[in-house]
Parts: C-alpha cells; structure tokens; sequence
C-alpha cells in the first residue's frame, strides 16, 4: 500500500532544520509550537483587542494596501504594522494599525519573516522591527 510522504524539514528554501508542530517552518524561520499559540492566541480574545478591531474597521472598511494600488475591496483583518511577537506584549495595544484583506494580510506576514515591515497609506512605507520606537514617537 503506497504511503503518504512526510515532509519534516523547513518550508524555507535550503534549510533542512525539522519543521516545528503547528506549521511548516522551523524556530528560525517562524515556526510556531503549541503552547506559544494558545497564549498569543488568547489576546485576541480580551475587551481590549474587540475594541481596537472594532474602531480601526469603523475608520477605515477598506484595505489600505489595495487602496494603495487603486483597488476597492473592503477589510478583512486589522494588522500591527510592527509583529508585536518580535516587539513584546506592549506591542499588542501600542502599535499602528491597518485595514488589510486577507491576501494583502497573508503578504504582509510572509514579508515579517524576513524582517520587513510594510506601512500602507497614500504609499508603501517599509520599515524593520528596529523602527518601532521611533515609529510610535514620531506617530500622528
């Protein structure tokens, strides 16, 4: 009886480091194991995430990274513009926020993985996660 392949190396191009439990990248690369989820998972269940959701999506119901290519399509998700993961929990309630749909979000978070941090207003703004405390002091 023929038997499915296992894939237990890294989805990142060249690494052959095994793949972590939740999903197909290594610890370097992204990976993700059980008990870091639930507990990160958990803060998108407080009063105080529902709040900022709800008020991002009231002042923009639009994606912003499609607006930015002249396209209309309205939001799915409310993304950190800095991965609060690699910043520290303050990073969760202190950061700057965007409208994304959720190919634009999927994007975005591929590009995290390589230290790149996307800003959508009239433009596309990069930073790195170096640039977070300057970004939130110098926020309007």
């Amino acid at each position: 009886m023929p038997v499915t392949p296992t894939h237990n190396h890294c989805a990142m191009y060249g690494c052959r480091e095994p793949k972590s439990k939740l999903n197909s990248y290594c610890m370097a690369h992204g990976g993700k194991e059980n008990s870091f989820v639930r507990q990160s998972d958990s803060m998108y269940r407080t009063p105080a995430w529902r709040s900022i959701r709800r008020r991002q999506i009231s002042l923009q119901p639009l994606c912003q990274a499609c607006l930015c290519r002249g396209i209309v399509c309205s939001a799915w998700a409310v993304d950190h513009v800095f991965p609060w993961r690699s910043v520290g929990g303050e990073a969760f309630t202190h950061n700057i926020f965007q409208s994304l749909c959720q190919p634009c979000h999927s994007h975005k978070t591929g590009l995290e993985r390589h230290g790149i941090c996307e800003q959508y207003d009239a433009v596309v703004k990069q930073h790195s996660i170096d640039d977070y405390a300057y970004a939130m002091l110098n926020q309007s």
